[in-house]
């Protein structure tokens, strides 16, 4: 009797858990900064509304991350229909310091026979968000996903769902599929992704779910991870737990006319119609959502918000303003959904939308010598915070795309000015003989890029000597005798006397001697080995019979090639400084005690894998490349040194490291007045960026130098920046062990003065 009585008990038990417990549909938690250490959360669940548990959870338990917890109390219950209710509770927590918080909330249980979490209705769901608490990268929002989670699906019909995240501050997004997470937080056991007939994947850019298709009937819970990105360093991230019903049903997702994608100049309006329709002959229900229609400033409207019909039809409208400028494009997200029975579907397309930056307008260049003058009009935008001065030899006058923001290929960044207000910038000393194509450009703080100017081109006069060859003899390529070449000017001065003279000067790693002096254009020199140089310079000046300077060339540096064997190939780079361009080089690899052709390219590297372990291999390059100007030999040819690589017998590895200080002096003692690291093996360096910021998450310095050398100074005001500590982050990228590795850096530096 006692036994019997017992499980009469636990039967009842069980039983009462259960019908308080199964009702936990989908959850989020998100969060808006008040100000100082200070955020209201915003727990949002989305239960099953006959479960009598949902009325009686009038309060639910959040960790906040920082060992405290608390009961945060429900705002807001609405029945949304089709058996989900929503649940809406707030709470304000302030936090005592800095550092990165995980808030959650875990609640029992799931539903009973969710088909991909075993014993579902026993695994409570856990949610959680990451909140990055960080001065000098700014205080941040976190993302508001405008979307329920209430879409349906059909055995074997494609199922679609966006939660259209919308980011506050403007902060790059990015979607992944997580596992769920049940009890403290552990990921459940034995969970798996729904299976499809095709494929379950998110996209990792729009946050599209894309489930095609589903191949039983029944419920599924899934977890959307959206991660924010500031500087290119993670701040945040929150992750939606939700379930998706699919119901054995013969229906077809209504369709949905407009384009994909839509991009115009900041300051114009943008006008478009939304239209949708069903196959089936249904109802649909059309309504969008995304960051236009939440913006602050001069947001975007629809008109009707809400359109129904067999054909309903909206009016999108947006007056644009330079404040929309930024790096990623905006995305409105439409949803169409039929009011078929026993199951609506709902379509959903994600429209990408890219404000761009107006070019600079007014653009030009005056040249004056060797100096070329640049002028424009001045930028209207107040909210840039640098222009980009770039050059490229040649002029080719491209015209933007549509759609095309920054630079192409090809073009040097000759100088940020970080006063937008500039209007003029002067460009010294360049090579003569030579066009020059400027073109110039805004930049936003979020690295956001302007449509590029018209092209401002220049041609500096041939009045001084064009180098034009620093090759490896090719009658005696074993040599590594360097033959040197220099055009002679077609436009001198009537000042200058003949005959005329020339002076021709080495550098030979880093030391400088004068090889040649006479009125030939072409010089052996026999006294160096190019294949045991390691860098080679030549500069040629002229003079007339007064000894009068009448110029001198740009210098031009030997084709410098570089052979490393590995297990399976042989790697090749090489350099070439020179003033012409360089548009072509062949690769050239000895076989049978001859040297053959073997590819041609137009980068300045290759890889043979064409090699066996153990075997010796030689190998050169000979590049093509010419001078804009006409009058001058093309192609001009050089040839580099022959290099020698054995396969199977790498080089070791140098051993790296990279540290910062945490403390610098400026006061121009030599003491430690400079920002800069602590380095071994700089040469495996392959790239690096650092930003310093205040703690204000105002950006102060930033640079692509791997050695950083901030002197303290602001580099918007060229100022001192006032004692106090500052704020880095700093990723180098370099050649490790097991190939290109990256190392991520961020902390603090006080300035002492």
């Amino acid at each position: 009797m006692k036994r019997k009585l017992l499980l009469v008990i636990g039967f009842l038990f069980c039983f009462v858990f259960a019908a308080k417990a199964t009702h936990q549909r989908a959850a989020e938690i998100t969060y808006t900064w008040l100000g100082g250490n200070a955020y209201e959360f915003t727990l949002t669940c989305y239960t099953y509304t006959p479960s009598p548990a949902g009325l009686q959870r009038d309060s639910l338990l959040v960790q906040w991350g920082d060992g405290m917890e608390e009961y945060i109390p429900r705002v807001v219950l609405q029945n949304l229909g089709e058996d989900y209710t929503l649940n809406v509770y707030k709470q304000i927590h302030n936090y005592s310091s800095s550092g990165t918080y995980t808030i959650s909330m875990e609640d029992a249980n799931r539903n009973f026979g969710v088909i991909n979490v075993p014993n579902s209705v026993m695994v409570p769901m856990h949610i959680e968000t990451e909140l990055v608490i960080n001065p000098f990268l700014g205080y941040n929002n976190s993302v508001q996903l405008l979307n329920a989670p209430v879409d349906k699906g059909c055995v074997g019909k494609l199922y679609l769902h966006n939660p259209s995240a919308y980011d506050p501050d403007g902060d790059s997004l990015s979607y992944r599929l997580v596992t769920c997470k049940g009890q403290d937080g552990i990921e459940i056991p034995g969970y798996t992704l729904p299976q499809a007939s095709q494929s379950f994947v998110i996209d990792s850019v729009t946050g599209e779910l894309r489930w095609d298709a589903p191949l039983m009937q029944g419920e599924y819970n899934v977890a959307i991870m959206v991660e924010e990105w500031r500087h290119g360093v993670k701040i945040g991230s929150v992750v939606r737990d939700m379930q998706i019903l699919i119901s054995a049903c013969d229906n077809d997702l209504p369709q949905i006319q407009c384009d994909d994608q839509y991009c115009l100049v900041a300051g114009e309006q943008l006008d478009f119609v939304i239209s949708a329709s069903d196959p089936n002959g249904d109802n649909v229900t059309l309504t969008v959502s995304g960051a236009p229609l939440e913006l602050a400033i001069s947001p975007a409207m629809v008109n009707p918000e809400t359109a129904f019909g067999m054909h309903p039809e909206m009016e999108f409208l947006w007056n644009t303003t330079y404040a929309h400028v930024r790096n990623t494009p905006y995305q409105l997200v439409v949803h169409a959904k039929d009011d078929d029975t026993p199951v609506s579907l709902t379509n959903v397309k994600t429209i990408s939308i890219n404000v761009m930056a107006p070019k600079v307008q007014g653009f030009a260049a005056d040249l004056h010598g060797h100096d070329v003058t640049l002028s424009w009009l001045a930028y209207p935008c107040p909210n840039a915070t640098s222009l980009l001065v770039y050059r490229k030899a040649g002029c080719d006058g491209y015209e933007p795309d549509a759609c095309e923001t920054g630079i192409r290929n090809g073009y040097q960044l000759i100088v940020t000015l970080d006063n937008v207000s500039a209007t003029s910038y002067t460009d010294h000393d360049l090579a003569q003989g030579v066009s020059y194509e400027y073109r110039i450009l805004a930049q936003f703080p979020d690295g956001a890029l302007s449509i590029v100017s018209d092209a401002a081109c220049v041609e500096l006069k041939n009045d001084s000597p064009l180098m034009t060859h620093v090759t490896n003899d090719s009658i005696d390529l074993v040599s590594g005798q360097v033959r040197t070449c220099w055009a002679k000017p077609k436009e001198i001065d009537a000042q200058y006397v003949t005959p005329f003279n020339y002076s021709l000067t080495r550098i030979l790693d880093g030391e400088t001697s004068v090889v040649y002096e006479g009125a030939d254009t072409t010089f052996l020199d026999a006294t160096v080995d190019l294949a045991e140089a390691a860098t080679l310079i030549y500069k040629v000046e002229m003079r007339d019979a007064h000894q009068q300077l009448m110029g001198e060339s740009a210098t031009a540096s030997a084709v410098m090639l570089s052979a490393k064997g590995s297990n399976d190939a042989a790697n090749l780079s090489w350099t070439e400084a020179v003033p012409w361009i360089v548009d072509s080089t062949q690769v050239f690899k000895e076989e049978n005690e001859h040297f053959v052709r073997i590819a041609s390219v137009t980068g300045m590297t290759y890889t043979d894998s064409d090699v066996e372990s153990d075997e010796t291999y030689r190998y050169y390059v000979r590049t093509f490349g010419h001078y804009t100007m006409e009058g001058i030999m093309q192609p001009l040819v050089n040839y580099s040194a022959i290099k020698t690589v054995r396969i199977g017998h790498e080089e070791p590895v140098e051993e790296f490291s990279y540290t910062l200080p945490n403390v610098i002096t400026p006061n121009g003692d030599g003491f430690n007045d400079i920002f800069e690291p602590k380095v071994t093996g700089l040469s495996l360096i392959t790239g690096a960026k650092t930003v310093i910021f205040n703690r204000w998450g105002n950006i102060l310095w930033d640079t692509d130098d791997p050695l950083i050398q901030w002197d303290g100074k602001s580099k918007q005001t060229k100022m001192d920046c006032p004692p106090g500590t500052y704020f880095y982050v700093t990723d180098i990228t370099y050649v490790g062990v097991t190939g290109e590795e990256t190392l991520h850096l961020q902390g603090s530096i006080t300035i002492v003065r």
